[in-house]
């Protein structure tokens, strides 16, 4: 039996009382379970009450919206929201409260035993690189913020929830420490695996995090897909203004070294530069223009050299073959 996708909206809008226009014009879409998807455009567009209609802080006025194939307006709210992680720019951390004490306020209303609420805290804690030791007994007062927007995090996943929301989680952080929550996230989500949707009005972090991407303008949604294809296949001028996407280095960051390599001819010399195949092209190009070699090394995940990079591949005409290709 297929597993039902994580969220699917049918058919869905939202008009504000006393608004003519509608803040969400009819939506169709389907997120499969796994996925982060990136929600972008500018302020006012619909992004946010698009992700608020899920846990149902604003209710759809035409439409269906289910969850795992479910519908989410035959569930209490209560319920619901108990399913759905959700963080946000301001965070919300309770000022009284510990880190700990913060953490656990959705396993107690679930009813958790001691050891099982010190065990997720701990796990927690260490995922977004908080020691337990050192934060569990502080103060959202003694953290700076992007330590209390870890902790914020690591809140709305307390209950181990399939779906996350997050509304401009990183949107008030200084710029340093918002590429690396950027980068702490990304490797949560390689671990965890869950269904995210995540808004923002910044379409490089759009292009960073998601797997796919909702790009959104006066209430519609003008395209939902990978980044890539986005780049290569915008669906209109507001979409390739948006991504930018005759920007050959905007290419280069959405593709990985194993799609770029090709097969290691002789033999290699132990003092050339290695690279992982995971790691992005326009990473690569910079390895390469800062060495006195003109290709590097790929290796898989045990450090076996599986491939080679040439700075030839690298050019813009090569780039948009590899792409097409892929």
């Amino acid at each position: 039996m297929m597993e039902p996708d994580a969220i699917v909206f049918d058919k869905v809008s939202k008009t504000y009382t006393n608004n003519l226009k509608p803040a969400v014009c009819e939506t169709s879409l389907k997120v499969k379970k796994g996925v982060f998807v990136t929600v972008v455009g500018a302020s006012g567009c619909g992004k946010t009450t698009l992700l608020t209609m899920i846990n149902r802080i604003q209710e759809p006025s035409t439409g269906h919206i289910m969850i795992q194939g479910k519908d989410i307006k035959t569930m209490p709210k209560t319920c619901l929201r108990r399913q759905i992680g959700y963080v946000i720019q301001q965070i919300g951390l309770f000022p009284h409260m510990t880190v700990e004490k913060n953490i656990a306020i959705v396993p107690e209303i679930l009813g958790w035993d001691k050891q099982k609420k010190d065990r997720r805290i701990d796990f927690l804690l260490e995922l977004v690189a908080l020691p337990p030791k050192e934060f569990r007994k502080r103060y959202p007062r003694q953290l700076s913020g992007g330590q209390q927007q870890r902790v914020g995090l690591a809140r709305a996943m307390a209950g181990d929830p399939e779906i996350m929301l997050m509304d401009e989680p990183f949107g008030a952080i200084d710029a340093i420490t918002r590429l690396s929550l950027q980068d702490e996230l990304l490797c949560i989500q390689k671990k965890l695996h869950k269904t995210i949707l995540f808004v923002t009005h910044d379409i490089d972090e759009a292009l960073k995090l998601g797997d796919k991407i909702i790009i959104m303008n006066e209430g519609k949604v003008l395209q939902y897909d990978t980044p890539l294809n986005m780049i290569l296949s915008p669906a209109n001028d507001f979409v390739r203004n948006l991504v930018n996407s005759e920007d050959v280095i905007q290419r280069l960051s959405l593709m990985k070294a194993e799609q770029a390599m090709i097969g290691i001819e002789g033999k290699i010399d132990a003092r050339e530069l290695r690279v992982s195949s995971q790691e992005n092209l326009k990473n690569v190009l910079i390895c390469i223009l800062r060495s006195e070699r003109d290709s590097v090394i790929v290796e898989d995940d045990s450090e076996k050299p599986v491939g080679r990079i040439w700075l030839n591949q690298l050019k813009m005409n090569k780039v948009e073959e590899m792409a097409l290709a892929l």
